[in-house]
């Protein structure tokens, strides 16, 4: 089998790989970022795809370092890609997560490209680049990497896959790499039909709290509502003052159909949805963001903002709705039912863990 070329990504790439995103989005039907503005982005698929927010624009290298750590400083080493002539047919996105001893690797691959480009090819490419970034950055640290009492420099540490499309081939391959399916999400959905259903009858909010829609000075309670929720969550994704105003600056974000609950000028919980980016998708929403903070959980708050959205998205012209929920977070499956959603797809991610020998490198 040919062997192609697969190298790191360079400025001169971005507008084919912005295409190659593009074509991804048109055939996979998911919501993702569209091409960067400027030489300071990348597309945010490269580096977020498991956060699909309805933002339409790149990230800037700014934000990724607040978002990802400073380990992002040359993101370029971190985004590999298939060059083939003008155009991108695929890239390998990798990045660690809080620490060097934990990384994702992704990919995403042109849709009429796919039997030519090997998955196995792919992930041979991305382990073997994190297994280069992980060796320079641990040699880095004041201790070259070595635990204490070990003599040899040997470093161990984990990489987390997943497979857009949910096939045969995907779990082969990644059978076939080492690595072993740990966790999934699972897409639910549900028609909303021309009223209300029986579940979803409003019960009174908890005392002191207001349901209402987000206003555009809300950023700073609605930021600290976001972090506060999702800070013991899996993957540790925030969002930063600039990072939210970009999504809001988006043409798809919506105020009246993003909930808050409001307590004393502070938000107890939120839910944000947004319009599909799929145009072959037309009355679709996405159900991007459901949290409520520590403090006022336990009290059916997370089932009055859901039903309050459902409003909301009825209201405003919506057909359907679509959700994805952590099977880590499987609490919450007995609300999405109850309120009429169901399973349509699961994805998994799939995790290997992989030694390296540093003195071999040095």
């Amino acid at each position: 089998m040919k062997r192609r070329r697969v190298r790191e990504y360079d400025h001169s790439d971005q507008e084919a790989l912005a295409r190659l995103f593009n074509r991804a989005d048109r055939h996979d039907g998911v919501a993702r970022a569209l091409s960067p503005a400027d030489e300071e982005e990348v597309p945010l698929y490269a580096f977020a795809p498991r956060y699909p927010l309805g933002l339409e624009r790149g990230i800037t290298t700014a934000e990724l370092r607040s978002r990802l750590g400073i380990h992002l400083s040359q993101f370029g080493r971190h985004l590999l890609v298939v060059p083939d002539a003008e155009r991108v047919p695929a890239c390998v996105s990798l990045y660690p997560v809080h620490s060097v001893q934990q990384w994702m690797l992704d990919w995403v691959v042109e849709p009429a490209r796919r039997g030519e480009i090997p998955l196995a090819e792919i992930l041979d490419a991305g382990l073997a680049q994190i297994g280069n970034l992980a060796a320079n950055l641990l040699c880095s640290t004041p201790d070259g990497g070595v635990p204490a009492g070990q003599k040899r420099r040997e470093a161990t540490f984990g990489v987390e896959a997943r497979g857009l499309r949910e096939d045969a081939v995907t779990r082969d391959a990644l059978n076939k790499a080492g690595f072993v399916g740990v966790r999934s999400f699972g897409i639910f959905a549900r028609d909303l039909g021309d009223s209300p259903s029986a579940a979803e009858e409003m019960p009174r909010a908890p005392d002191g709290i207001e349901l209402r829609a987000y206003h555009e000075d809300d950023a700073p309670q609605w930021i600290e509502a976001f972090n506060g929720s999702f800070s013991d969550h899996w993957g540790g994704f925030y969002y930063t003052d600039e990072s939210w105003g970009r999504h809001t600056a988006s043409p798809r974000f919506r105020d009246e159909i993003s909930v808050v609950a409001e307590a004393d000028g502070a938000f107890a919980g939120i839910c944000h949805c947004a319009p599909s980016h799929n145009p072959r998708e037309d009355g679709l929403a996405h159900l991007h963001i459901l949290g409520v903070q520590p403090a006022f959980r336990r009290r059916g708050l997370g089932y009055r903002l859901m039903v309050e959205a459902l409003r909301r998205l009825r209201e405003n012209g919506f057909s359907r709705v679509e959700l994805d929920m952590d099977t880590l977070n499987s609490k919450a499956l007995p609300l999405y039912e109850m309120l009429g959603f169901r399973q349509q797809e699961v994805i998994t991610l799939y995790h290997k863990q992989v030694s390296i020998d540093l003195d071999s490198l040095a």
